[in-house]
């Protein structure tokens, strides 16, 4: 194979793309640099030849293999992957910071409850310091409970901080980057009614949002109007979520009978009220939290 200006000593070897060849540190000429020289050891280093095409035109520098010149290629290696790390590592904050602002904005924690978090919530009584605990191990231990697709059913009486201590899990989580949707049962049925009017989202793009989102946390269950419909969606959105082995919070003022008859459509039979509860039951650490009203209280838990 001919090609003019290669030397006899020096060394050609075959490529298999131009690009691959650049990424090594050839570069293309049609002579062949001057010999180097070990600045470590004073061995010559004869330049090394790629083929292109039928010629030798991407030529490189030999790295002299001693050891002083070894000790030195992997020092400025380290600097060059610490540096890079450092900038990737400065990008990935920049990214995360916007990302946390852009699901802030999508979670539907009103700007109340985004005040709501585990620093600010009562801990006075045995009953509010364990419902805590509770709630604090299941935001501080998420990786497992999404892998699990463990959720909290926290149910419980009026102004009893079921409220505080779900957003302040969807906070923290938030924080770390975690898609989290925190919203009323009825905010939710509202948004996938207004997807009939919308020509820009349909309505099974608007539940598709519900059933895939990290976590989904449904506050006040059983507060909404119940038709055939709204049985229908939310069971079809727990269900998804549960085969799926997606997390669900939900907080409730009812207990298990009361929700089924709250949830429950006039004249139509409850099965799939029964298999929601069923489901949520199933995967999820049951929380009670019933005392006393403390939205009385400047401060108190919601």
């Amino acid at each position: 194979m001919q090609d003019s200006g290669r030397r006899e000593d020096s060394r050609v070897n075959n490529v298999v793309t131009l690009a691959e060849a650049m990424r090594r540190g050839y570069i293309i000429r049609s002579n062949p640099p001057e010999d180097g020289v070990c600045e470590f050891c004073g061995k010559v280093l004869p330049p090394c030849g790629l083929v292109l095409g039928n010629e030798v035109m991407l030529w490189r520098n030999t790295k002299c293999t001693c050891e002083k010149a070894r000790a030195e290629a992997d020092r400025k290696a380290r600097e060059e992957k610490a540096e890079k790390d450092r900038l990737a590592e400065e990008e990935r904050q920049r990214e995360l910071k916007q990302r946390i602002g852009r699901l802030l904005n999508d979670s539907g924690i009103k700007k109340r409850f985004q005040k709501r978090t585990f620093d600010n919530f009562r801990r006075d009584t045995t009953g509010r310091n364990y419902s805590y605990m509770v709630a604090k191990r299941y935001a501080d231990n998420w990786d497992q409970h999404r892998e699990r697709g463990d959720g909290l059913y926290i149910e419980g009486t009026n102004g009893t901080g079921k409220t505080h201590l779900a957003a302040a899990i969807a906070m923290q989580l938030i924080g770390r980057g975690v898609p989290v949707i925190c919203k009323t049962g009825s905010d939710i049925l509202m948004d996938i009614k207004r997807a009939f009017d919308s020509t820009d989202l349909q309505e099974y793009q608007i539940v598709d949002i519900y059933k895939r989102v990290d976590l989904l946390i449904v506050d006040d269950l059983g507060k909404e109007q119940c038709s055939d419909w709204s049985m229908s969606t939310l069971y079809s959105i727990f269900n998804d979520r549960y085969e799926d082995m997606r997390p669900t919070i939900i907080t409730t003022n009812y207990n298990t009978d009361c929700l089924i008859e709250a949830l429950t459509p006039h004249g139509y039979d409850n099965t799939k009220i029964l298999a929601i509860i069923s489901r949520l039951r199933e995967t999820s650490t049951v929380l009670t939290m019933a005392w006393e009203d403390a939205r009385i209280d400047a401060g108190g838990p919601r």
